[in-house]
C-alpha cells in the first residue's frame, strides 16, 4: 500500500509540474530578445498574475489592422524561423504586429505535455486582444506556427469572433478537433517537406465544413528554411 501511495504521489507531482510554465526560461528568452531586437518594441502584458513579453511592431502605413503572431514549441516571439520574418515583413503589408510569448516548459519536454497549458495560452492571447482595445487597434488576424497553431485554434474554438481570420502555418494533427469548431476564414499553409504530424493530418484538416477554409501546400519544410520570402508572400497574398 505504501508503494502504491508513493507511486500516486509521484504521478500527481509530475502532472502538476507539467502544467506550470517555465517562467525562468521565459525571462531568459526575454533578456536575449531585448538585447538583440532590431525592429519593434517590447511590451509587457499580464495573464494569470504573470507578466510576459510581447513585441509590438508598427506598420509603415497608417492602419489599425493588427496581427497577433504566435510562436511554436518552447521558443520566443522573435524566433528567426517563421516568426521574426512574419512579424517584421507584415508591417510592409498594411499590418501592425504583436508577437507574444506563449507558455513554455523546460527543455526536452515534448508537445503532448503542452496540452495542459492550453488554458494559460488562451489567457495570453486574450491579454493581447485586450491590449489592442486599450491602444485603439483592430484585432484582424491571428497567425500561428506549429504548436502555436494548436494553442490558437483552441482559443478560437472557445472564443468565436475574437478576430476576423486565422492563418495556421504547419498545423499538426492536434488542430483538427478545434478547426472543426471554427467558422471564420482560415488559411492552412504547410510545406511539402513538413513534419509527419502536419503531412498526415492534411486531409483531416481539409475535411472541415468551414466554407471559408483554404489549404495550400508549397515547396518548403516545417520551418520554411531559406523560404522566408515565400512564407511572407503566401500569407500576405491571402490576407489581401
Amino acid at each position: 500500500m505504501k508503494k502504491i501511495l508513493m507511486a500516486l504521489w509521484l504521478l500527481n507531482t509530475v502532472a502538476f509540474a507539467q502544467i506550470v510554465p517555465d517562467y525562468a526560461k521565459e525571462l531568459r528568452w526575454a533578456e536575449q530578445v531585448e538585447d538583440g531586437i532590431m525592429d519593434g518594441d517590447v511590451v509587457w502584458l499580464t495573464a494569470n498574475n504573470h507578466e510576459f513579453m510581447s513585441i509590438y511592431t508598427p506598420s509603415e502605413t497608417d492602419t489599425k489592422k493588427t496581427a497577433v503572431i504566435v510562436h511554436g514549441l518552447g521558443i520566443h516571439p522573435d524566433w528567426p524561423q517563421v516568426i521574426q520574418p512574419l512579424r517584421v515583413a507584415l508591417t510592409n503589408k498594411g499590418f501592425n504586429t504583436l508577437s507574444i510569448q506563449m507558455p513554455v516548459l523546460e527543455n526536452g519536454v515534448e508537445s503532448p505535455a503542452y496540452m495542459s497549458l492550453l488554458d494559460k495560452a488562451d489567457d495570453r492571447i486574450q491579454a493581447a486582444l485586450n491590449y489592442f482595445k486599450v491602444e485603439g487597434l483592430e484585432a484582424d488576424v491571428i497567425i500561428a506556427h506549429s504548436l502555436g497553431s494548436v494553442m490558437s485554434t483552441h482559443f478560437l474554438a472557445n472564443h468565436p469572433n475574437s478576430v476576423k481570420r486565422f492563418v495556421g502555418v504547419g498545423m499538426p494533427e492536434a488542430t483538427v478537433q478545434y478547426l472543426k469548431k471554427i467558422s471564420l476564414p482560415v488559411f492552412d499553409l504547410y510545406g511539402d517537406k513538413d513534419i509527419q504530424s502536419v503531412m498526415h493530418s492534411a486531409i483531416n484538416r481539409a475535411s472541415t465544413t468551414n466554407n471559408h477554409y483554404t489549404q495550400k501546400m508549397v515547396d518548403a519544410d516545417h520551418f520554411f528554411n531559406e523560404k522566408d520570402q515565400l512564407l511572407v508572400d503566401e500569407v500576405s497574398a491571402w490576407l489581401k
